[in-house]
């Protein structure tokens, strides 16, 4: 089923926009599932119809459940955090599968300045509206500004400033039927039937060779780990597993 781009009342212009940039990017959405883009006051929200009652999805870092983590969670007890090690609290880290933007806001919150890539056109758009309304927030706008996120697939050779560290979060099909799937996931699998990174242990490999000290890749608790090779260690959450994996230097890979 294609993906239609629907605007509210005083949003034509803005539609527009997404369509020619979607056809930019040659999107076609390749699931059964009936999605709906809609423009509006509230910013832009991904909408399954084919389902009762429909399932909306809409970004909001200024308000809910995300907001308030990022102004009152200890960001140094987080998992991911304590993943990155011992930072600079302003260092430059990467996320190379930015998604909802969740990791995203958690490390700029932390102080990190984040470069990001999401590579699904329908998730960038959501992040990019969701991260431009966050901006106007006085007490999230200077988070937001550590920010840089980029559409595409992560490419951290060609960044003018070397990063320390990356997280990568590679998203695969739900093998398992579970009744009691999140609201967004079940949009997303909508969105995404097939591999979001079919090429995940090459995305790790290239991480590995471009920052200074480590890549963490998250991934279920009981996932096995990605690509032949173990992680060095590994922090555990209740759901989640942070998989540390040591940069690759240019010598190291001659060497090999």
């Amino acid at each position: 089923m294609p993906l239609t781009v629907r605007a509210a009342p005083g949003h034509e212009s803005a539609a527009n926009a997404l369509r020619q940039a979607l056809a930019a990017r040659g999107y076609a959405h390749a699931g059964e599932a009936t999605l709906v883009l809609e423009t509006g006051d509230r910013g832009l929200e991904l909408v399954r119809e084919d389902v009762h009652p429909p399932l909306r999805l809409q970004l909001d870092f200024a308000a809910g459940r995300q907001g308030y983590r990022l102004a009152h969670a200890g960001h140094q007890r987080e998992g991911l955090i304590r993943a990155f090690g011992r930072l600079p609290r302003d260092g430059h880290v990467l996320d190379a599968s930015a998604g909802l933007g969740r990791d995203t806001l958690l490390l700029a919150a932390h102080g990190f300045r984040v470069t990001a890539w999401e590579r699904h056109p329908v998730v960038y758009h959501l992040l990019a509206d969701a991260l431009e309304r966050a901006a106007a927030s006085p007490e999230l706008a200077p988070i937001i500004g550590r920010i840089t996120l980029h559409e595409g697939k992560a490419d951290p050779a060609h960044l003018a400033v070397p990063a320390m560290a990356a997280v990568f979060d590679p998203m695969f099909p739900e093998r398992a039927k579970r009744a009691a799937v999140k609201k967004d996931m079940q949009l997303m699998q909508a969105l995404m039937p097939e591999a979001a990174d079919p090429d995940a242990e090459q995305t790790l490999a290239t991480l590995r060779q471009n920052v200074e000290r480590r890549v963490i890749v998250k991934r279920p608790l009981h996932a096995p780990a990605l690509g032949p090779e173990s992680p060095q260690a590994s922090i555990k959450g209740k759901s989640v597993r942070f998989d540390l994996y040591p940069a690759i230097t240019l010598a190291k890979v001659e060497d090999g």
